[in-house]
């Protein structure tokens, strides 16, 4: 993991590694941006591409200094000698293209369109669902959504020429590329990498930027920092710095509700 990493050179800036969640990646570079212009003598890099548990691997193992998850830490990962810090929530919201006219959704909705039985939109265009891998957070949190929307669901994955959006930036790229789609994403991805996507309101409520919005919005991704038992000084002055009043208006400036 080290060596697919990499290791800084050329530099006598200290160098803090964060990856993690794609969810949460690009916030991270917006936040490490205003926290290097402050602190000139750290290098913050995010490495992409580790997801929840790839991050919480990498820390245990020295590779970064600090992983983004959208997942609390399992009792087996607790005992590797990592620690867990909810730092934010965002909304877990169902988007669309933002060329599509559809901007609401229900869950009755989504069950038949996972489970085929609304094969078109209104205007004729085929649906396409974004499918998540069975081990994704997003997956799992879709089928928690109910009871038919997980048999639908389970039913698309036992498909043997069923394809997957690997990761979060994937199915961006997807919804985004391919008409008709639909799937599950995060209001903070959408906004802090300016996605041409719409969040859908479901069941009624719609997740905004307001606060009480974001507070009513019944749907949520919790977004957690993850360390060694012994973080870095760097370490604990970026999460100051996230905890802060610029960088919490950072947070929210991009779909973040602080706890």
């Amino acid at each position: 993991m080290a060596l697919l990493l990499g290791h800084s050179a050329g530099t006598s800036a200290e160098e803090l590694k964060i990856g993690g969640t794609g969810t949460a990646l690009r916030t991270m570079q917006l936040l490490a941006a205003e926290f290097t212009a402050r602190n000139l003598d750290l290098h913050i890099k995010t490495v992409p591409g580790l997801g929840s548990s790839g991050g919480i691997r990498a820390v245990v193992a020295g590779a970064i200094n600090l992983a983004v998850t959208s997942r609390p830490m399992t009792a087996s990962e607790h005992k590797l000698g990592a620690v867990e810090t909810e730092y934010a929530r965002t909304p877990f919201v169902f988007a669309v293209s933002t060329k599509s006219k559809v901007s609401a959704i229900t869950l009755k909705d989504l069950a038949n369109l996972y489970a085929g039985r609304q094969a078109s939109w209104a205007d004729g265009t085929p649906v396409r669902i974004v499918l998540r891998p069975p081990s994704d957070v997003d997956a799992e949190m879709t089928k928690s959504l109910s009871p038919e929307l997980r048999q639908a669901i389970h039913a698309l994955e036992s498909r043997p020429t069923v394809q997957f959006s690997i990761n979060d930036q994937d199915a961006a790229d997807d919804l985004e590329r391919v008409p008709g789609s639909i799937g599950p994403t995060s209001l903070a991805l959408i906004l802090s990498e300016k996605r041409a996507l719409r969040p859908l309101a479901l069941e009624g409520k719609a997740p905004s930027l307001s606060t009480s919005a974001l507070e009513t919005y019944p749907y949520h991704k919790h977004l957690y920092f993850v360390t060694g038992t012994k973080p870095t000084v760097a370490v604990e002055q970026f999460i100051a710095f996230v905890n802060s009043p610029v960088g919490r208006k950072i947070l929210a400036s991009n779909g973040h509700l602080i706890p």
